[in-house]
């Protein structure tokens, strides 16, 4: 019965991890990626493990003499999990049709409650109600509890790798559903088939231990409740902390936050089950607390002592001459060698802490559910005082001391001159080891941002692979990422989230900006017949948006994730950033997906310069339900826009998004910069036509003619240098590849996993070129003989003899000028 009361558990914590990782984004999609958001879908779904908790007792009360009411909850868990995943996956429609429901935090966190509420409660009450079921003899309270919370939580552990590293990128966000509810079908068919056949020891009947008797609580289980409270609003608060500096280090990746998770689940799990066999014998149960809270602290400080440490050390594999893969491994190692200690010590505790609180088999079947209640409760506390206040406020290194000094004053509180049976000696020796790490912590070295963010390998920027130091002239940390400029002793300035460029800055002339940048906001305004208005997802540089304000649009909307991305541009151009000080531009911010999901507004032209595919949140804006998206926020004859980077690309990927935007727009064509790595993809719901005297004209704007001079840009002819693939190569590219979508997060899975050294193969360029025709006839109108003989004599004109080759073989180009040319 034991051994399969284990398997319950394990497999129980499997599912609760599978479900939270999964549900948070889902979730995150119509809710938006913003922290508030995020922390609205986490506080939701811990307080539904709260409340769950707390009834606990209820649900327990005269029904412990079987398993009924534990297979009931997993019933009720699997059940309302499956139902729920065709809401979450259905809830764009929904958000669109009610948008207060994603725009009001009030009516975010009712919606998420709303849904979650169900399982969550049920998850919540799993825990305490085995408790309350197993735990029968008064001897074996503190062996037990940590027993089965050593072993729930390496569920937990399972759950966190499992999800992150194998069910998401196998199967999906909805195969880990499903996998998650076979977990609790599992559960419940072998809990109803062994129900019957196990018989549960007597429950030991004898007098409660003085002071514990009755409902009455005594100062000493005060003391151990309140310790519940403040170590789970520490642990979680410092696991924000370490994830944001930590995931730097790792890559903002499905993987890197998997790990991350898995190493602290399994800390718990371990220091869980290593302290249970000694919390019976222990005869001061309130002096080894104190003394164990003591060192937690020191560790606390210790681990952000090492935090310090990891630029050297990720300079130093960065340089292993081995596989990404072994690279990443070591990454991992070093983590958990600097999070294992104290998180192993927040796992030992809970149980002393609980038995403590519970006090005696009575207690275990009151208390036990509250107990976790306020554990969970400060969890949500401890996540929204960190991510909301004290690391935008004070930072990562403040907030992380900040934990590891309220921990330091448990011992004081609680302990030092309060509990009875302590001799003095202890008392004194316990004060002055608290009173040096609180005094050393301060002294101790910090973490440092600037080092990390230097040490950072971008394996795509040549000032990095030469081993310059950077200079740095803005760094701080924003809610979405550490935010910072950089320069290499040149006039051009790097503007980088987490160590990773995203656009660069010209301050010697600021006309000389990223070609493609431009282009993004510049070829649908060439090519739309009169655009009034624009939508731009995200800030960045400025430079798509400075793009737009050089022509006549009348309103150009930008939503922007990270608002410490205005201000480092601002920081680094002055006060005042030229392309802000246009009336038309309005800047909000937000997630622009969620934005374009819950607003009614329309717009001529959307364009979309997100972050990097392979990064977690930003993935999503390549999907097709993104692209759905857009397109119903277009007004007639409007243009969608989208940058696609072509470097860590690979073949796969870029099918995957090509077959997500083909499906979704009837209507398009791309632009390929090989040289900088870039591709842009416009999609209509109209056909969209190449107006060689209307580009004309728009080009010839003062504007933005002084732009593209610098690029060699003066007519249409020389736009057409970069023209990509038609919509029907793109579709023949893509093939019968599987679209990019908001389950199987492809893009995000496959890139981050990509290894240095793919195969040929999967490399973009040759792939890119062997489809590549200059198929621009249908794009052409009437006039369409005549422009591909002008377009082909300019190529040649300009030694573009590739080009001008592909436009002869193009059925569309009179013959004459074939056979005049041919020799050419």
């Amino acid at each position: 019965m034991h051994w399969m009361v284990a398997a319950f558990l394990v497999l129980s914590g499997m599912a609760a991890l599978t479900y939270q990782v999964t549900w948070v984004r889902l979730l995150s999609l119509s809710m938006g990626s913003t922290s508030a958001s995020v922390s609205t879908v986490l506080a939701a779904f811990f307080l539904g493990m709260g409340i769950g908790s707390y009834l606990a007792g209820h649900i327990t009360r005269d029904r412990i003499h079987n398993f009924t009411p534990y297979i009931l909850l997993e019933a009720a868990i699997g059940l309302s999990g499956l139902a729920l995943l065709p809401i979450l996956l259905n809830l764009d429609a929904v958000m669109a049709l009610f948008p207060a429901l994603g725009t009001e935090p009030a009516l975010k966190f009712v919606t998420v409650m709303g849904l979650l509420a169900i399982p969550t409660i049920c998850l919540g009450a799993t825990f305490p109600v085995m408790a309350a079921i197993l735990i029968r003899r008064q001897n074996e309270i503190g062996l037990r509890v940590g027993q089965l919370y050593s072993l729930n939580t390496a569920g937990a552990v399972l759950g966190a790798a499992l999800s992150g590293f194998v069910f998401i990128p196998h199967w999906g966000l909805d195969g880990a559903i499903y996998i998650a509810f076979a977990l609790n079908a599992a559960i419940v068919i072998l809990g109803l088939y062994f129900n019957r056949r196990w018989t549960l020891p007597p429950l030991e009947v004898q007098p409660p231990a003085p002071g514990m008797d009755g409902d009455r609580v005594t100062p000493l289980q005060v003391r151990a409740l309140m310790v519940l409270f403040v170590t789970g609003f520490a642990a979680i608060g410092t696991e924000i902390g370490w994830t944001k500096y930590l995931i730097i280090f790792t890559g903002s990746t499905i993987y890197g936050f998997a790990a991350i998770l898995t190493i602290v689940l399994t800390g718990i799990a371990v220091g869980a089950w290593a302290s249970k066999s000694h919390i019976e014998s222990i005869r001061t149960p309130q002096l080894w607390l104190a003394a164990g809270l003591a060192l937690l602290g020191l560790l606390l400080i210790l681990s952000r002592v090492g935090l310090s440490m990891i630029p050297p050390v990720y300079e130093f594999i960065n340089h292993l001459q081995t596989t990404s893969f072994l690279r990443q491994g070591a990454k991992y190692a070093v983590i958990f060698l600097l999070l294992f200690p104290p998180t192993f010590l927040f796992g030992a505790l809970f149980p002393l802490s609980i038995k403590l609180y519970c006090g005696n088999l009575e207690g275990v079947r009151k208390r036990i559910g509250k107990a976790f209640a306020v554990n969970t409760v400060a969890g949500i506390a401890g996540s929204i005082l960190t991510g909301f206040w004290l690391i935008p406020v004070y930072g990562t290194d403040t907030s992380l001391t900040a934990m590891a000094l309220i921990i330091l004053i448990l011992p004081f509180l609680f302990f030092l001159f309060f509990a009875a049976g302590v001799r003095p000696h202890a008392r004194i020796a316990l004060a002055g080891m608290v009173g040096c790490v609180m005094w050393g912590s301060w002294y101790l070295p910090h973490i440092n941002y600037q080092s990390l963010i230097a040490a950072v390998d971008y394996p795509f920027d040549l000032d990095t692979q030469s081993g310059k130091d950077p200079e740095f002239l803005f760094l701080k940390e924003g809610k979405a990422g550490v935010i910072s400029m950089v320069t290499y002793g040149q006039n051009i300035i790097k503007l980088q989230n987490n160590g990773i460029n995203e656009s660069l800055l010209n301050m010697a002339d600021p006309n000389k900006v990223l070609l493609t940048e431009s282009l993004l906001g510049l070829m649908p305004y060439f090519l739309h017949e009169a655009p009034k208005s624009s939508f731009v997802l995200g800030f960045g540089g400025g430079i798509t948006t400075r793009a737009l304000t050089l022509t006549d649009l009348e309103s150009i909307r930008v939503v922007e994730l990270e608002p410490v991305v205005v201000e480092a541009v601002r920081a680094i151009a002055g006060s005042k950033i030229p392309a802000l000080q246009d009336l038309r531009v309005h800047i909000d911010f937000n997630d622009a997906r969620n934005t374009l999901l819950v607003e009614e507004m329309s717009y001529d032209l959307i364009i979309s310069q997100p972050s990097h595919p392979w990064l977690a949140g930003a993935s999503n804006i390549f999907s097709r339900e993104f692209f759905q998206i857009a397109k119903s926020r277009l007004k007639p004859g409007g243009i969608y826009t989208q940058w696609v980077n072509l470097f860590n690309m690979d073949v796969t990927t870029l099918r995957a998004i090509f077959r997500a935007f083909t499906d979704v727009f009837p209507y398009g064509l791309s632009f390929i910069n090989l040289d900088s790595r870039d591709l842009l993809l416009l999609g209509s719901t109209q056909p969209l036509v190449l107006d060689y005297d209307r580009i004309q004209a728009r080009i010839n704007r003062p504007g933005i003619q002084m732009t593209l001079d610098r690029y060699d840009i003066a007519s249409p002819y020389d736009l057409m240098i970069y023209f990509g693939l038609s919509r029907r190569e793109m579709v023949a590219a893509a093939g019968t590849m599987r679209p990019n979508t908001d389950t199987n997060i492809l893009a995000e899975v496959r890139l981050s996993a990509m290894d240095d050294a793919f195969a040929a193969q999967e490399e973009p360029d040759p792939f890119l070129r062997r489809h590549h025709h200059l198929d621009l006839l249908p794009y052409l109108g009437t006039n369409a003989a005549g422009i591909l003989s002008k377009q082909a004599r300019y190529f040649l004109s300009r030694g573009h003899y590739d080009l001008a080759d592909l436009l002869l073989k193009q059925p569309g180009t009179p013959s004459t000028f074939q056979r005049e040319d041919q020799t050419k």
